[in-house]
């Protein structure tokens, strides 16, 4: 009993936390290089120009998880335009909240309100993919294991605002600050006690081979999406160095 404990533990952990957090480590990377890009190619509004709607998703990814988890909301920014000449203004938006401290949800949803903007903008592109190139959308699928080829038409503005899209939301929706990251890292011992009870309470009704196929299943629409916006940072960043590499010329 006490080595499938073990394994539950590892399974709920490496497939819940460890693994999400390579991918998101991955995406906030690239999308914080295309944002020092957009800087380097449009001046310090360029990020604001380039991303300035991946900063509102990212705030309303925050503001919703926030919500979910029963915070109370103080002030919301979704978009703000920080003064060049000010060192101390540079922040692009804002969430404020304030938890319960004796709530374990409350606390355990400090966690997940930081690292919401990974999740809240990789489920735009593909929604956005979805709906305005569905034909892209599918190719994906193909490639990833699943999904056929519709061959519908493309319509030339649907590409377009699709475009605008992918490059606002790589710019500016990924750069987890050091706020979501300290924000997150208050909730995480609360959440480790809760796995602990959770993986306890299934090495007595289940084994470790039936959690793993379940937890992969569950996680799977999260890995297609994050892998998803990791290509679509990394093209962009090609592109973004590529303009940068030929300007200076």
């Amino acid at each position: 009993m006490g080595n499938n404990f073990l394994q539950i533990l590892w399974s709920l952990v490496s497939t819940i936390v460890i693994g999400p957090v390579i991918m998101g480590s991955l995406v906030v990377a690239v999308s914080r290089a295309n944002k020092r890009l957009s800087i380097v190619l449009g001046g310090f509004y360029g990020q604001v120009i380039l991303g300035g709607i991946g900063v509102i998703i990212h705030e309303l990814s925050h503001l919703v998880v926030a919500l979910l988890f029963g915070h109370r909301i103080d002030r919301v920014s979704l978009l703000h335009i920080p003064d060049a000449h000010d060192p101390n203004d540079r922040g692009l938006g804002y969430v404020s909240h304030v938890w319960n401290d004796d709530s374990l949800y409350q606390k355990i949803g400090n966690v997940f309100i930081g690292i919401a903007p990974v999740i809240g903008c990789s489920l735009a592109m593909v929604i956005s993919t979805r709906f305005l190139v569905p034909t892209l959308y599918d190719r994906w699928l193909l490639a990833i294991g699943g999904g056929t080829i519709t061959n519908q038409p493309l319509l030339w503005w649907h590409v377009l605002i699709w475009l605008v899209l992918m490059i606002n939301i790589s710019v500016g929706g990924f750069d987890l600050s050091g706020a979501d990251l300290q924000n997150s890292r208050q909730g995480l011992i609360a959440l480790g006690v809760v796995f602990i009870m959770l993986a306890f309470l299934l090495s007595l009704v289940t084994d470790n081979r039936t959690i793993s196929g379940q937890l992969f299943h569950l996680m799977r629409p999260l890995i297609m999406m994050m892998s998803f916006a990791i290509v679509v940072n990394a093209v962009l960043w090609v592109l973004l160095r590529l303009i940068v590499v030929f300007k200076k010329r």
